[in-house]
């Protein structure tokens, strides 16, 4: 009996699977159950129709259990929709047959009335009720055929009366228990579902509210119209310092505001949840007892019963706003710190530059005055640097465009006379560099102007030098040219003469700068380095 049981139940749930819907899941095992209680039906009838000598009708019966039989295995295969249909057409052809070959008398045909309740429970009225509507409108017109041919259209030449009231009889119980069957299953299946929705949603309720009891935020629901509050979780009663939950019933949620809220900030909060259905921001709470504790307030707005509330979830962040405050407040003594040291590395390197100064104000010799000169505009260059950097809003890069035109401007005057006429045209877009490239970049600039200063206009007092700087992605480069004398600029940097030079394949090496040189009408540097 146990191993009937199992069986029954193994076929009953062919092809259910856990991605169904419940009501889905209720059809797959009534088509099961249907398609193998076709079966138990129609065996006692085969057995019958032998023993009585209709060995066609009995072949064709026992045709149509195999159909039967297929349809748990249609539904293992999810072919949810065609097994209905063949368990349906199954039976109404089945019927038919039958019908046609014993007769109007044998009354088989009412076995229909059993067979249009089958749809209505097989298929969901809402979503499929374009197959019930089929399978209604076929049945009539197999019960319209039936009487159009007079039964006849299989008919045995003769019948006997007695086995015809024989299965008039088997019939009318058939229908009365098939009708009993179809009913009861359904109601059935439909009360086990009803048991399992109850149980389901009562658990459902119970996790609900154990993650609303134990959630580690403060939530709160108000209600839309009143704004007031009608439940609060028991974290908000910890973190608000309330007695119990009823202690903010009927309280507005701005209550707790250890400021008001002005008119324009409620007026963003209300277009907010009205476009967005969702409110967030920072605010400073009081508690019952007056203390108080920073709030990540987050609203949206909810329904409930189609009815509109407002979920809102209060996150203490007390500690993130006092170590954020830490950091912010560390962060500030750093930056004027390091704002005093770029500001100390300048006036000491204006210092340096001061005492060579003077120093060459005591040298004879013109030539030992220029490399004093050249010497304090090298270091005046890094003083550059780091007076940009202490200027700025951030130390970690300097703009170097700005740099460009504060060194020039201090070149020229260096070098050139009032008399002189050498224009300077520079090209160069919004360049940030970092402290690590902008000094040995500085460096090489100084350097490259300088000798254009020195050398390329010794004949002349007219003149031009263009300075080219470009960004792209991660590529910085760097052009000065002039329309001087002209030399073989990379022959120069091979041998390295002369301090400058050597300081440009240095720095150029410390910063894996690649340099390539012309010297068609003057001499022109191109500088490439990836930053």
């Amino acid at each position: 009996m146990g191993f009937i049981l199992n069986l029954w139940h193994t076929v009953s749930n062919s092809g259910n699977t856990k991605e169904l819907s419940l009501s889905s899941a209720k059809r797959i095992i009534l088509t099961n159950r249907f398609g193998i209680i076709s079966v138990v039906f129609t065996f006692p009838y085969i057995i019958s129709y032998f023993f009585s000598g209709y060995n066609n009708v009995a072949l064709f019966s026992l045709l149509i259990c195999l159909v039967y039989f297929s349809i748990p295995v249609f539904n293992k295969f999810q072919q949810y929709t065609l097994a209905k249909l063949i368990l349906y057409l199954g039976v109404l052809i089945h019927q038919f047959f039958l019908a046609s070959s014993f007769g109007e008398n044998a009354e088989i045909h009412i076995i229909y009335i059993a067979l249009i309740l089958l749809p209505i429970v097989l298929f969901e009225i809402k979503k499929q009720i374009g197959w019930i509507i089929f399978c209604i409108v076929i049945t009539i017109f197999a019960t319209l055929l039936l009487y159009q041919t007079n039964f006849s259209l299989f008919a045995y030449s003769v019948i006997p009366i007695a086995i015809t009231n024989n299965i008039n009889i088997a019939y009318k119980i058939t229908t009365v228990v098939g009708c009993f069957v179809i009913l009861f299953s359904s109601i059935m299946v439909a009360e086990k579902t009803e048991f399992f929705l109850n149980e389901t949603n009562f658990l459902l309720q119970q996790q609900l509210q154990a993650i609303f009891d134990n959630s580690f935020d403060a939530l709160f629901l108000v209600n839309w119209k009143e704004r007031k509050i009608i439940k609060a979780n028991k974290r908000a009663v910890e973190l608000f310092e309330a007695e119990e939950e009823s202690d903010f019933y009927g309280l507005y949620g701005l209550e707790f505001h250890k400021s008001p809220k002005e008119k324009v900030n409620y007026e963003e909060m209300r277009k907010s949840l009205k476009e967005n259905k969702a409110f967030e921001e920072e605010v400073l709470y009081k508690t019952f007892k007056g203390n108080e504790f920073w709030g990540n307030l987050v609203i949206r707005i909810i329904y409930i019963s189609g009815m509109p509330y407002q979920s809102i979830r209060v996150t203490d962040i007390t500690n993130q706003k006092n170590t954020k405050k830490q950091i912010q407040d560390s962060l500030h003594e750093k930056e004027i710190l390091l704002s005093e040291i770029h500001h100390r590395v300048k006036n000491n390197l204006a210092v340096i530059s001061g005492l060579l100064g003077l120093q060459s104000s005591y040298v004879e010799d013109e030539k030992a005055k220029a490399l004093f000169e050249d010497s304090r505009n090298r270091i005046h260059s890094m003083a550059l640097i780091h007076d940009k950097l202490y200027q700025h809003e951030t130390f970690a890069k300097i703009e170097f465009c700005a740099y460009i035109n504060d060194l020039i401007n201090h070149i020229k005057s260096s070098y050139f006379s009032k008399q002189t006429k050498i224009n300077f045209t520079v090209t160069c877009n919004d360049i940030f560099l970092d402290i690590k490239t902008a000094i040995p970049c500085g460096l090489i600039l100084n350097e490259l102007i300088t000798n254009a200063c020195k050398h390329a206009f010794s004949d002349r007092t007219e003149g031009e030098i263009n300075i080219v700087c470009s960004k792209m992605g991660g590529n910085f480069t760097l052009m000065v040219s002039d329309n001087g004398v002209g030399y073989d600029g990379g022959e120069a940097l091979k041998k390295s003469n002369s301090l400058g030079l050597t300081l440009i394949n240095a720095l150029s090496e410390q910063i894996n700068a690649r340099i390539k040189t012309t010297h068609h009408n003057g001499t022109a540097y191109y500088i490439s380095i990836e930053v």
